[in-house]
């Protein structure tokens, strides 16, 4: 049997037939190249209910052809564990802080079936506390509608920011992230709350990294002025990630560091970049993936409720995002988030680093998923773990996604 560089484009439309998830249901992904991740051969899955049976290199095995399980031959496809996402904040229109449970699901199932994310974590913008508690409430809403694709949490991208590094954000709403208010939002989130991103150089952030860590909520770094030495206390508190590495914080200097300095040199501090050769030129996707530990890279969209909308306008919170010519903006002209999606990052990260897409595969899925604490079911291809797989063809395309063993079909 040998494998065709042609995947059949059709390959959702034969996945339609399978029958509706259960504990028994079974069916094999074939004739494709396997990326589990750090393996790469030609084979393929087997899948029986939500988790992942066995995967296996070479021809169908003779028990998978006459089990009477559905096949699905890949024909050359790219068989890879599902795709791990951060930080977004919304697709075709909508986004995560204002949406509507709804609109919600609509956007995260645009960056499942056209993007391959099957784990997903909403980010929202800083606003007022009570619309973040709202917004986060229509999260948890649509995570309990949809279960699959896994919505791992809410990410607060704010508003615990340094106004001098605000970005896209709106400073009237930023805050110093005082005791009594990461305590309200602790109790008031609950599970839901799964990272927050933060400035370590405000008042009471170490404080704040602490409980968090505590909590086991992910505390991430961005936005930030901090110098390499307050980014280092961080840490020892509690700081595991850092967002959009180079975008929105202090710049590197030979003397002094900074938070960039600590992010690429930090083995500890996993960190995320938008490899969009917008907000990162190639020589600086090259020089991160040169820097970081190999487990220690993050891919993340930063998607924006443009994304999957060409030259349209949409709101970030209550701020007019101007999406022209691939490129977001607000009004003034500053760079806001990303049209990306998970494919697209991947595509962009292969090749600006000059990596092979094995070398760069883990940030996309194993890595982000480790950050938070899902590797042991989620991020790659190993019997037992949740089936949650994106095939692609070799110009990135996502041909199919299935989330805990059921392919994902709706399209936002």
């Amino acid at each position: 049997m040998s494998s065709n560089r042609n995947p059949n484009r059709n390959l959702a439309a034969e996945a339609a037939r399978l029958p509706g998830r259960s504990d028994s249901a079974s069916f094999a992904l074939y004739n494709g190249t396997v990326y589990t991740p750090w393996e790469m051969f030609y084979g393929g899955v087997a899948v029986v209910g939500d988790k992942i049976d066995r995967v296996f290199s070479g021809d169908l095995p003779e028990n998978l052809a006459r089990d009477g399980g559905e096949l699905l031959d890949c024909r050359g496809g790219l068989i890879l564990p599902g795709f791990v996402d951060l930080h977004l904040h919304g697709s075709r229109g909508f986004d995560f802080t204002l949406a509507s449970t709804d609109e919600i699901i609509r956007s995260v199932s645009y960056h499942t079936t056209t993007g391959g994310a099957t784990t997903l974590m909403p980010t929202l913008v800083s606003a007022p506390l009570n619309r973040i508690k709202e917004a986060a409430e229509r999260i948890r809403q649509a995570r309990a509608k949809i279960g699959a694709p896994h919505l791992a949490g809410v990410h607060l991208e704010g508003p615990f920011f340094n106004p001098w590094y605000k970005g896209a954000h709106t400073e009237a709403y930023l805050k110093n992230p005082e005791p009594d208010l990461i305590e309200d939002l602790i109790s008031s989130l609950g599970d839901i709350l799964g990272m927050v991103t933060l400035s370590p150089e405000l008042p009471h952030a170490l404080e704040a990294i602490t409980r968090l860590d505590r909590e086991g909520i992910v505390a991430a770094a961005g936005h930030s002025g901090a110098t390499l030495e307050e980014i280092e206390k961080a840490a020892s508190c509690g700081l595991r990630h850092v967002v959009h590495t180079y975008s929105a914080m202090r710049r590197f200097h030979h003397r002094s560091p900074g938070i960039l300095g600590a992010a690429l040199t930090l083995d500890s501090l996993s960190a995320e970049i938008i490899a969009d050769g917008v907000h990162t030129h190639p020589a600086a996707v090259k020089l991160f993936f040169r820097a970081k530990p190999p487990d220690k890279t993050v891919l993340a969209t930063d998607a924006l409720a443009v994304c999957g909308l060409p030259d349209r306008e949409c709101l970030l919170g209550d701020k007019k995002i101007i999406n022209k010519g691939g490129q977001a903006f607000l009004e003034d002209g500053t760079l806001a988030g990303s049209i990306l999606t998970m494919n697209m990052a991947l595509a962009g990260a292969v090749e600006m680093s000059g990596l092979s897409l094995e070398k760069v595969l883990p940030a996309a899925t194993i890595n982000p998923a480790r950050v938070m604490g899902l590797d042991k079911i989620k991020g790659s291809l190993e019997a037992g773990k949740d089936a949650d797989i994106t095939v692609i063809d070799e110009h990135y395309n996502v041909l199919l996604t299935i989330c805990r063993g059921r392919p994902y079909l709706i399209r936002g």
